[in-house]
């Protein structure tokens, strides 16, 4: 990875109880620290957007390149994470249900700890996470391409599947 590991949103262990409080009563139960599952989860979420979501992105959107030179003059990705919205809700969900889903993979990789319950979350809580990452792939609405605190248009993923929001057209 071209860039150094950071969060992807601002999510916390508040937004868990939002989104799953059944995660948060059993990670309470076993004296889980869920920093470590967001800093895993946001590590993975931030190769994806690397090598699934940015060339989509710069592929769509006027301005963004696939790469750029660091100071060394070496050829690196430009993805930049720190051009990350990171109170954008999409990546809030996004980290919250990574991190979820990371928590429930140990429990059910942990053989003296499986039940059927935990494999059924863990289930569904990847199915949530893929659902949350189709719908940021359609809207590519948190990153500020020319950091200017502002997103436009031009910074949307304009060639969006239209139909995403049930048929409800999207006019630019």
């Amino acid at each position: 990875m071209s860039v150094p590991f950071q969060r992807i949103s601002t999510a916390t262990v508040q937004d868990i109880i939002i989104y799953d409080p059944a995660a948060e009563r059993r990670a309470a139960s076993l004296a889980v620290n869920w920093d470590t599952y967001f800093n895993i989860g946001s590590q993975e979420i931030l190769y994806n957007m690397e090598w699934g979501w940015w060339p989509k992105y710069v592929e769509n959107t006027w301005g963004a390149w696939y790469f750029t030179t660091n100071t060394a003059g070496q050829v690196i990705s430009a993805f930049n994470p720190s051009l990350l919205v990171k109170t954008d809700q999409t990546l809030i969900r996004l980290d919250v249900f990574k991190a979820v889903e990371q928590f429930y993979c140990s429990l059910v990789t942990d053989v003296s700890n499986v039940n059927e319950v935990d494999k059924t979350n863990w289930q569904f809580s990847k199915q949530r996470y893929d659902d949350e990452w189709e719908k940021a792939l359609q809207l590519s609405n948190f990153y500020d391409l020319y950091d200017d605190d502002f997103i436009s248009k031009l910074e949307e993923n304009y060639q969006a599947d239209v139909n995403y929001f049930n048929g409800d057209r999207r006019y630019f």
